[in-house]
């Protein structure tokens, strides 16, 4: 085993423990060996802690700090207050390690200096024989390399001395170095790829030895590591292939999927599964499998494609390593069906469709479930192009015959037909197959000595297209839809509605007028009406047709506002005890309910009725003056209109606030006049508003006829018109408490009950020590037997009921409570001081059960040994049992496991005492 050494030197050789204690400049040399078995706690588990305070002999002192002049780790490894040094955190063996201790006493200059000196540990193996590897690469190269640290092959459990780093690796065994490769702590192996035959695992083991050299006078420590590599399985490079649907025919036929042609360089102890993962044999039929999925529920036509995939799969021949798993994926694309215009040729008329536009997409008629369109909007797949037509799409070609939309729905083919010219016109509607059915793979080919991810790019069916024909009728023009406004001030007599049509710029002198929504024609001239109350909306609809089945229309509206009408000034007289008006109700005549308020103080209204209300604290205080009420122009009528209310406001008495108070009944009476506050007028009267009859003239209320309850009585003094009396009200709670229920008391002296321990059937209360007593009891005294104590019931006012006498009976041990149950004493059989907190003492408190201390407090407790001897005595001044005697003889001695025998002594009253033993057990 290695030995811990450290060597003490100083200004001289010998010193006292004072004398060491005062000097500065102290240098210490210190060298451990043996970290790996060093524990400092005494658990009987290896830390690797020192204290250098402990290993050089010195005495802490206040405000001294420990510093680290070496490398990083050793700053962490140290506590710079305690001075503890955990050696596992120095990664190193070194002689460079330096601390010294700083100390306020010994001012720049260190207290004392250590050198210390930490011998090699290379660490123990983290397993028994050989740590196994499972060999893993870039699934491209049959032979396999890996990289492996091989500190990963030392123990390194949190409660194990980790290895230094700072030794050296050396291989070992015998294979030349060719076959491995070692750099400093990493190692690499290959094992080669061979055919599976049934031969064992292909395997290779390699030794090391790692040597952390010698430090100081600690010796070289060195360890030998066993690593073994194993071949995992391997299930090969698997194909993919990419296949039009109105190909698959051709894969008509018995393939075998284990040639190399599908899967190449693969174990040949492996098992082929289809997708559906049921077993089946290397020869397949394709076009069964599609047929089969073409024809079930599961398959639902459109513009898609289809994986079909073969596994195969070779198990894992070591616990070590997984399976592996080669696909061999088919992916079948749906070629596109045919499809063509509806019509050979579809007629449109560009007045009878109301958008003005037209969806080329709705003329052509698709197979049932093949209708294409763009299945994101990353990729143009189906595309319009004008063929030809009128102005040879120059004038009015593509870019501006084609509406630009999204690409989304760019298969719509939305044109304009409201500029279009009159003729034929052809667009080509054509469908690209190129879409991808899967990204990346989480396979692999290795070809041309380059390893990439299989992916599925491009479609292999072809593309298709079809003409749409199209011809756009002649058609009268009858004008743009038209929205118009008008006051009544406009009147305008008698005029032409085609006058008003906007036409942008083109002449219309044919078409009927009808009032839209019906058949009712109209004559051309509109006579403008003489009076307005409210706004009046009119629409009619010019129609034209030119014999050729094209119909156009135009509808025009308007609307004739009234002008603005604020209404007839106003006045009003309010008090100010009541300053609630709707302005807009002061208003005459008939006034438009679109104007806002302003006023004095800054008052502006939210909407048109002004409205004051002195109990919805949301609202402004009314003021006396002038509001206006200002009615704003409409779209025919901007000019504005007003009107005024004006508003003067009488003072009433003053008065002060409503009151309310609560008395005891047992208070007698109150006078009501004396409830008031200082700024109310006593020249009122009160009213009995309850009907009471306990009220006198003079305002005195008395308390002998009125119950548990509030009372309301209304205070009022009278005013001048247009105020109503002043008046407040006044509340008076009456509060008469029921007198407590207390069931009998009865207590054992073990349980220690205080008065509050008393049940009670009221929740608010006092306690009295006599029936006369002015001051409540509110130390909760520990109850005595025979006892009287007087309770009240009492509530937040502080009013109470009666006093009710209550007798408290405490029982003596061995006495019965009322309902047989007995008084008794049972102490614990059993004391067990291991730190469970389960019976750790003989416990002379249990809550709920007993309080020895309480209830006996002069009691004395003796507990002896088999032999009879004494070995505690006991009191509620000393600690409880746990195992320890306290005698002279024996003081502090821990007692062995056994049988003990107690007496205890209450020493109160008639309790007896109390024999019986306990078993001690460690």
């Amino acid at each position: 085993m290695k030995q811990l050494y450290y060597l003490l030197i100083s200004g001289f050789l010998l010193l006292s423990f004072s004398k060491l204690q005062a000097q500065c400049n102290i240098i210490a040399d210190i060298e451990t060996c043996d970290m790996e078995t060093i524990d400092y706690d005494s658990d009987g588990t290896p830390d690797g802690v020192i204290n250098l305070y402990d290993e050089t002999g010195l005495i802490p002192e206040p405000g001294e700090v420990w510093e680290s002049s070496g490398s990083e780790n050793a700053t962490i490894a140290l506590d710079p207050t305690s001075g503890e040094l955990r050696l596992w955190k120095l990664v190193n063996a070194s002689d460079k390690y330096q601390f010294k201790l700083i100390s306020p006493s010994c001012g720049t200059d260190p207290r004392a200096v250590v050198n210390f000196i930490l011998g090699p540990y290379a660490g123990k193996p983290a397993t028994v024989g050989f740590f196994s590897v499972c060999d893993i690469n870039d699934d491209c190269t049959p032979g396999i390399e890996i990289d492996i640290d091989l500190f990963e092959a030392l123990e390194a459990r949190e409660q194990e001395a980790p290895p230094h780093l700072n030794g050296e690796w050396f291989y070992t065994g015998s294979l030349p170095s060719s076959e491995y490769l070692l750099d400093g702590h990493e190692f690499g192996g290959t094992i080669p790829y061979s055919p599976e035959d049934g031969s064992p695992i292909d395997s290779q083991d390699y030794t090391f030895e790692y040597v952390v050299s010698q430090e100081g006078s600690c010796i070289t420590d060195r360890v030998d590591v066993r690593i073994t590599l194993v071949r995992p399985s391997f299930a090969g490079y698997a194909s993919e292939y990419n296949i039009c649907y109105e190909d698959i025919d051709a894969w008509d036929r018995i393939i075998d999927l284990s040639n190399d042609e599908y899967l190449k360089d693969e174990d040949l102890s492996g098992v082929w599964k289809d997708q559906d993962n049921n077993l089946i044999s290397n020869q397949i039929n394709l076009k069964d499998y599609v047929d089969d999925f073409y024809n079930s529920p599961e398959y639902y036509p459109g513009f898609d494609c289809h994986k079909f995939s073969f596994s195969y799969t070779v198990e894992s021949r070591t616990a070590i390593c997984n399976d592996d798993t080669s696909r061999v994926t088919f992916t079948i694309f749906e070629e596109l069906k045919q499809f063509q215009q509806e019509n050979p040729i579809d007629i449109v008329c560009p007045a009878s469709n109301p958008l003005s536009e037209l969806s080329l997409y709705s003329l052509i008629d698709f197979q049932p479930g093949f209708s294409y369109r763009n299945p994101n909007d990353e990729d143009e797949l189906v595309f319009w192009s004008f063929e030809d037509g009128p102005a040879n799409g120059d004038d009015l070609g593509l870019g501006q015959f084609l509406i630009d939309t999204e690409i989304s729905e760019r298969h719509i083919g939305t044109i304009n037909l409201r500029d279009a010219v009159p003729g034929r016109y052809r667009y080509k509607f054509t469908v690209y197959p190129d879409i991808f059915c899967a990204d990346y793979s989480d396979q692999f080919l290795y070809e041309n000595d380059v390893c990439r991810p299989l992916r599925i790019v491009g479609n292999p069916c072809k593309s298709i297209s079809t003409i749409v024909t199209v011809d756009i009728l002649d058609f009268d023009y009858a004008g743009e839809d038209t929205e118009l406004e008008f006051c009544e001030t406009d009147n305008n007599g008698s005029v032409s509605l085609r006058s008003f049509l906007q036409t942008d710029g083109k002449n219309i002198d044919v078409g009927i007028w009808t009032e839209t929504g019906t058949t009712n024609v109209i004559n051309d001239s509109f006579i403008f009406p003489e009076t307005v109350d409210n706004t009046s909306l009119y629409s009619f609809t010019h129609t034209t047709d030119n014999g050729n089945g094209c119909i156009d229309s135009a509808v025009l509206e308007f609307s004739i506002y009234p002008e603005a009408n604020a209404g007839i000034d106003g006045s009003v007289q309010l008090c100010t005890n009541d300053l609630t008006v709707t302005l807009f109700d002061q208003l005459g005549g008939t006034p438009d309910t679109t104007g806002i308020w302003n006023g004095p103080f800054g008052y502006e209204s939210t909407n048109h009725l002004g409205v004051f209300d002195t109990a919805d604290v949301m609202l402004p205080i009314l003021g006396p003056g002038t509001y206006i009420y200002t009615v704003p122009g409409n779209d025919g009528c901007p000019d504005i209109d007003q009107a005024s209310v004006t508003i003067s406001i009488v003072e009433p008495i003053a008065i002060g606030n409503d009151r309310s108070d609560t008395f005891c009944k047992l208070d007698g009476s109150v006078n009501l006049y004396s409830l008031l506050d200082r700024d109310t007028p006593r020249i009122g009267v009160f009213t009995d508003t309850d009907n009471t009859k306990a009220l006198s003239a003079e305002g005195v209320l008395d308390f002998e006829t009125l119950t548990n309850q509030i009372y309301n009585f209304e205070y009022s003094i009278p005013n001048t018109a247009p105020c109503d009396n002043s008046t407040l009200m006044v509340s008076v709670q009456i509060v008469d408490l029921p007198i407590p229920v207390v069931p009998k008391q009865e207590f054992c002296i073990l349980d220690a009950k205080r008065l509050d321990d008393v049940e009670v059937d009221v929740l608010n209360y006092n306690w009295y020590e006599t029936q006369d007593s002015d001051t409540p009891i509110v130390d909760n005294p520990l109850l005595y037997d025979n006892q009287i104590y007087y309770i009240a019931n009492v509530d937040t006012d502080n009013c109470e009921s009666e006093r009710l006498a209550v007798s408290i009976n405490i029982l003596n041990t061995g006495e019965r409570f009322s309902n047989g149950e007995l008084c008794t004493l049972e102490f614990q059989d059993g004391v067990s001081p291991n730190g469970d907190i389960q019976n750790d003492s003989f416990a002379l408190f249990i809550e709920e059960v007993y309080n020895i201390p309480i209830a006996f407090p002069d009691f004395d407790l003796q507990i002896f040994n088999r032999y009879g001897s004494l070995v505690f005595e006991g009191n509620r001044n000393t600690e409880e049992f746990r195992g320890e005697s306290n005698v002279s003889i024996r003081l502090g001695d821990d007692l062995p496991s056994g049988t003990y025998f107690y007496i205890f002594n209450p020493n109160f009253d008639n309790n007896l005492p109390i024999q019986g033993s306990f078993y001690l057990s460690r």
